[in-house]
């Protein structure tokens, strides 16, 4: 027989690889399942295992996310921390500048210390944003996993009769 549609080629390429959804088969490493999902919806069928598999990838996407969003917490907090120690070393430095008749070597120094902690504070909140647009991105994907989840877990109780846990 030869494939007429592009549902009868989908299936024959499916029956081919022995199952009924290329996610059985060939998992996408973090569920990238909306491009997945036209498939299962092309063979109406999903197993069990890819239905479970689907809620588990979703289940740690979600959970790499929060580490994620943690650990972005917790960069930002040394940011902070960071920006106030540089904000009083240049009000120091400032202050040993514009109190004095003659200027020193100190002076150089603490102004030298101020700058450095500023370029510290600076890249500290770099690495900050940084892992919140990364948390940000996991946080997409994990909510992509789990609306794909969601839709292979309707189909497989729709294709079992209605029948729930």
């Amino acid at each position: 027989k030869i494939p007429k549609t592009s549902l009868d080629m989908a299936q024959a390429a499916l029956a081919l690889l022995g199952c009924t959804s290329l996610v059985a088969r060939h998992p996408p490493p973090l569920l990238h399942a909306p491009r997945y999902a036209p498939l299962v919806a092309l063979t109406g069928s999903v197993a069990p295992e890819e239905a479970e598999a689907a809620v588990e990838r979703a289940e740690a996407l979600a959970a790499q996310a929060l580490t994620a969003r943690e650990e972005a917490d917790r960069l930002a907090e040394a940011a902070e921390t960071a920006a106030e120690s540089a904000a009083d070393r240049s009000d120091s430095a400032a202050e040993d500048i514009g109190g004095s008749q003659k200027f020193s070597l100190s002076m150089l120094a603490s102004s030298s210390a101020a700058q450095a902690a500023s370029l510290d504070a600076g890249a500290q909140l770099a690495s900050a944003v940084e892992a919140a647009e990364a948390a940000d991105e996991l946080d997409k994907q994990a909510a992509e996993a789990l609306e794909a989840a969601e839709e292979m877990l309707a189909l497989y109780y729709d294709q079992e009769g209605g029948a729930s846990s």
